[in-house]
């Protein structure tokens, strides 16, 4: 599916440039928001301080004042609306209301909540609504009994909480006493971050998720002296929304980076593409016969022509290997012909002749038997004499064809009778062991084309057979002091250079995994070593 070049050098390079971008943006927007978090719950928890220190200022403004009314004519009272805007009243020991501004009347719905204030310190009460405002009372104990002043409750979001955030007051069990939504008074938050532990008295920040699974940051702070606690409250998306928005372009000038970095691979591929697809085009024409098609440039960087230039030699070099092995094919069937015709002439010159010459004397003697017993006699001779003679030639075209001796008796006869024909030494070294036939085949014609060459061009006076049988191998010398001749240095050129004898005791050699190496010189003589590696021996 992507096994092109060009797909998987795109996919190497976008997929891990692609998972590099997404990582640092990743990483970048992760830290980023962990180090929101930190700084908006530091920061809430610094308005929460703030706001509930500022509350807790104007309770005991209110509360000093209170006390400075003590000693005071109730006709002054009046004076002090604006501090005690719901109105400031006297209590005896038992409760009764004693003196009221603006009205006793006013002040006999809080009788029951000022009674039970009643203290031997000053104490606050809980906030509650009046008049479209939340107030408070605060009662000091005095000699005679009580003086008690309610008041407007200050301002709780007397601090920059933005537009969505909210502050609230909850009281020593964790219940809204104050909350700018009425329908949330009465509400116990107990359980929620952050409220169990303004109810300790302790301040800080804490993020909470509400039942729609909002996340809500949440600051907090004690209110002294009252026990209450001092919420501010807020929610995380709208904290972190004007950071989304720069978290969102992030991503796309990466994804942009991503994409400008994809063209210029892209391009950058193309020109190794293109060349590369133009060298298969040549390949494949090479693959049909034109071998001269990897000899135009197909351009791309250096590498790709030197590949270019590799493929060029290769279809040279197959070339040359193709027009050598149709020589050399051509020469087989040239050879198989001659010997063909070598033998039609043998047979006719020889045997042929022999047979009539056989017949003639045949009819001669049974002339003479009558006749002339004693000439009759004397051609029986002869014709044993031609019988012996023909037989003769038989054999060898037969040994020729099929040496008997290498089936029956093994490679070594067999070996000892081609030498003793070519007027050659051999000497066997090593431990005798017989081969399988096809190794002892090969070893024989090997040797026996070796020879034949040796008679055919060397005119050498001395020739020399060295059968050697090492634990792995066998190996056939072939050794002569004849006139020698200019060896190619490979191999792969004794096609081109005619050799085709070479050729074949090379190719015999190969079959079983071997090879054979000719060293001559001009006028030194010429070496053939033949090995066989010996898998089996029986």
């Amino acid at each position: 599916m992507f096994r092109d070049l060009r797909t998987q050098i795109l996919l190497w390079t976008i997929l891990p440039l692609v998972a590099i971008l997404v990582g640092v943006a990743y990483l970048g927007v992760s830290s980023h928001q962990s180090a929101m978090r930190d700084l908006v719950a530091e920061r809430d928890g610094a308005l929460a301080r703030v706001a509930a220190a500022r509350v807790s200022e104007a309770l005991a403004n209110r509360l000093a004042t209170l006390q400075a009314l003590v000693p005071a004519d109730p006709q002054i009272w009046h004076s002090q609306r604006t501090a005690f805007d719901g109105g400031i009243a006297s209590f005896d020991t038992r409760g009764k209301i004693v003196n009221a501004e603006p009205s006793i009347h006013t002040w006999e719905m809080h009788h029951a909540m000022v009674a039970a204030m009643l203290a031997t310190r000053a104490t606050f009460s809980p906030p509650f609504a009046e008049g479209g405002a939340t107030r408070v009372i605060v009662v000091i104990p005095t000699s005679t009994g009580a003086l008690a002043a309610a008041f407007t409750l200050p301002p709780l979001a007397n601090v920059d909480i933005g537009a969505h955030g909210v502050a609230y007051l909850v009281d020593a069990a964790g219940t809204i006493v104050a909350h700018p939504e009425a329908s949330r008074l009465g509400e116990n938050l107990a359980q929620h971050d952050g409220i169990a532990q303004v109810i300790r008295g302790e301040s800080g920040a804490a993020l909470h998720r509400d039942p729609s699974g909002a996340e809500r940051v949440i600051g907090y702070a004690p209110v002294t002296p009252t026990g209450w606690g001092l919420i501010i409250e807020e929610p995380w998306e709208e904290v972190v929304a004007p950071m989304f928005q720069y978290s969102v372009l992030l991503p796309l000038v990466l994804l942009l980076a991503a994409i400008v970095a994809l063209g210029a691979i892209y391009f950058g591929v193309w020109d190794v593409i293109r060349p590369l697809q133009n060298l298969a085009q040549a390949a494949n024409r090479i693959a049909f016969g034109d071998y001269a098609a990897a000899e135009r440039p197909v351009g791309g960087v250096r590498e790709i022509d030197e590949l270019r230039e590799t493929l060029n030699q290769m279809a040279h070099q197959v070339q040359q290997a193709q027009a050598a092995m149709q020589n050399y094919i051509a020469t087989i069937m040239r050879g198989q012909e001659d010997e063909r015709m070598r033998l039609a002439r043998e047979l006719h010159d020889d045997t042929i002749q022999a047979l009539i010459a056989l017949q003639q004397r045949i009819e001669m003697a049974q002339k003479a038997l009558t006749k002339d017993p004693a000439l009759a006699a004397t051609k029986m001779a002869e014709l044993q004499e031609l019988v012996a003679d023909s037989l003769t030639a038989v054999r060898r075209f037969v040994r020729d064809l099929r040496p008997t001796y290498l089936e029956n008796l093994g490679l070594i006869p067999a070996l000892e009778m081609l030498t003793r024909e070519s007027n050659a030494s051999f000497q066997v070294v090593g431990e005798e062991k017989r081969l399988d036939a096809e190794r002892e085949l090969a070893l024989f014609r090997i040797t026996q084309e070796a020879l034949r060459n040796v008679a055919k061009h060397a005119r050498a006076t001395q020739v020399a057979v060295t059968l050697a049988f090492d634990t792995d191998q066998v190996t056939a010398t072939i050794e002569d002091n004849g006139r020698g001749f200019a060896a190619p240095h490979v191999p792969t050129a004794y096609a081109q250079a005619g050799h085709f004898g070479l050729m074949g005791m090379q190719e015999r050699a190969q079959l079983f995994g071997g090879n054979v190496y000719v060293k001559s010189e001009r006028g030194q003589g010429t070496k053939v070593v033949a090995y066989v590696p010996v898998s089996s021996i029986v």
